[in-house]
């Protein structure tokens, strides 16, 4: 095959052979290449045959019932009622199926504008940074709250409880500068 040809996605058909084949057996890679031909070449004939038919029609789409008569023509007559039944199936479960675009946002349903959807996605975006502030001026005032333990240790003679005291802060403070670090890459 060319490479400019159409062919099926081969892991999708490696995996339905080797669904059909007995556990115990193997397909060679030449022999999924072969098959991999073969059902593509089939394809376009199908497809060819459809065409023709939906030309012969006046129709400019192929439909289903044009693929079913192209089986028939073509003598694979004894496919055509697993494909008709195939496509019925589809149909119905097409129906069930949710439909995607007739689905609404929650400020649709509440029948908010444009505007009003802006602008509450203005306020959500600076009660979050507003929230991150906090937790940036929290984490200053614990590192400075460390630093003065930390002192306050090493004056009384503790310098276990100093050493800890500065590990907390170094902490913090790697915490702040990276942090730091982030907001100027924004």
């Amino acid at each position: 095959m060319e490479e400019n040809d159409v062919s099926l996605p081969k892991a999708t058909l490696t995996k339905m052979v080797k669904e059909l084949l007995p556990h115990d057996m193997r397909c060679a890679a030449e022999c999924m290449d072969m098959l991999m031909d073969c059902c593509t070449e089939f394809i376009q004939l199908l497809s060819s045959e459809a065409n023709e038919l939906a030309m012969g029609d006046n129709k400019s789409t192929i439909t289903p019932e044009h693929v079913v008569r192209a089986l028939t023509q073509l003598g694979f007559e004894e496919w055509a009622d697993d494909v008709r039944s195939s496509h019925e199936q589809f149909k119905a479960e097409a129906k069930q199926a949710p439909k995607l675009a007739n689905r609404k946002t929650k400020a649709e349903i509440e029948g908010l504008t444009e505007d009003e959807q802006i602008e509450m996605q203005r306020r959500l975006f600076a009660a979050a940074r507003a929230r991150s502030m906090n937790v940036d001026a929290l984490a200053e005032a614990n590192v400075q709250a460390a630093y003065g333990a930390m002192q306050q240790q090493h004056l009384q003679g503790d310098p276990a409880a100093a050493a800890a005291a500065a590990a907390a802060a170094a902490a913090g403070g790697q915490y702040l500068q990276h942090e730091e670090m982030h907001d100027d890459e924004q």
